[in-house]
């Protein structure tokens, strides 16, 4: 019964994602990173995380007025964060760099939308993507004018705060609320503070990751208008997975250095995901004895 169940989530949620697919997105689609018109790296002139190619995004955006607001997270007290709306430029850079904390984004969509707002970009990591475009179908019905356009985030893991603070704590003896920078890539999660650099594999802070992060199937969030990621560039740089007609209107101009990406490093990932989402989903459907 089990597997019957779980088989008919498995195609619900394939018939949903295709629905989506066609109606938002537009390009060849690929089995492990969905559905893409252009893939390359890139850096831009913004001080910002991995090439600053979000922050730069969202400059644009707010100069050319692409959008009117955009729904970002922001560190707040220590290195917690939170989702805020950016109405300008300085709002967008107050809030550079990856936080790797689950923040929910999608309630500021619904309230910016109740507010009359008609043009909001907003990001997140992949499954807050799929909860946006949700609200978006929905927005889309009530209003003929209403433009969301979702920057999505590559994302292995979200952590809890208060247990990835106490596992750095007890690894690398620093305190991540001091940190000015916090970085992964390559599978190694750097702590930037005091000057120096402190660090340790990903894959030993798996009790601080969400629980939630080991049933999710989406590494290069799928469903945005533009993925972006570190996966798959040199340092400095930003893996740029373009997706949509929006995420086209976002690049056109944009000052960017471009570069050829790595394909299968992403895709190496994605399947890896994939595979993790499977073997969580098996383990939690098999009976229990007593």
């Amino acid at each position: 019964m089990a597997d019957d169940h779980a088989e008919k989530y498995r195609n619900y949620k394939a018939q949903n994602e295709a629905k989506i697919e066609q109606e938002f997105l537009k390009g060849t689609k690929n089995e492990n990173l969905g559905v893409y018109c252009d893939l390359f790296s890139a850096k831009s002139g913004v001080d910002g995380q991995d090439g600053g190619i979000v922050t730069a995004l969202l400059v644009k955006g707010i100069e050319e007025g692409i959008f009117d607001s955009a729904i970002v997270v922001q560190r707040k007290e220590g290195y917690n964060a939170e989702a805020v709306v950016a109405d300008n430029v300085n709002d967008v850079m107050a809030a550079r760099g990856t936080k790797y904390f689950r923040v929910k984004v999608t309630p500021k969509l619904r309230e910016l939308a109740d507010q009359g707002k008609k043009k909001i970009a907003i990001v997140c990591t992949p499954c807050e993507v799929r909860a946006a475009r949700k609200i978006q179908r929905t927005l889309k019905r009530n209003s003929s004018n209403q433009e969301v356009t979702i920057l999505g985030l590559f994302c292995s893991e979200a952590f809890n705060y208060g247990k990835l603070k106490e596992e750095i704590k007890t690894r690398l003896g620093v305190d991540i609320d001091k940190a000015e920078k916090i970085q992964i890539r390559n599978g190694k999660f750097t702590v930037h503070t005091d000057g120096k650099e402190y660090s340790c594999k990903v894959r030993d802070l798996g009790k601080a990751v969400e629980k939630g992060c080991h049933y999710c199937d989406d590494f290069s969030a799928r469903l945005a208008d533009i993925s972006v990621g570190a996966v798959g560039s040199q340092n400095g740089y930003s893996t740029v997975i373009v997706r949509s007609e929006a995420g086209k209107k976002m690049l056109k101009n944009l000052d960017i250095a471009k570069e050829e990406a790595d394909k299968e490093e992403i895709i190496k990932l994605s399947r890896f995901k994939k595979q993790r989402a499977e073997k969580s989903f098996a383990a939690h459907q098999q009976p229990t004895t007593t």
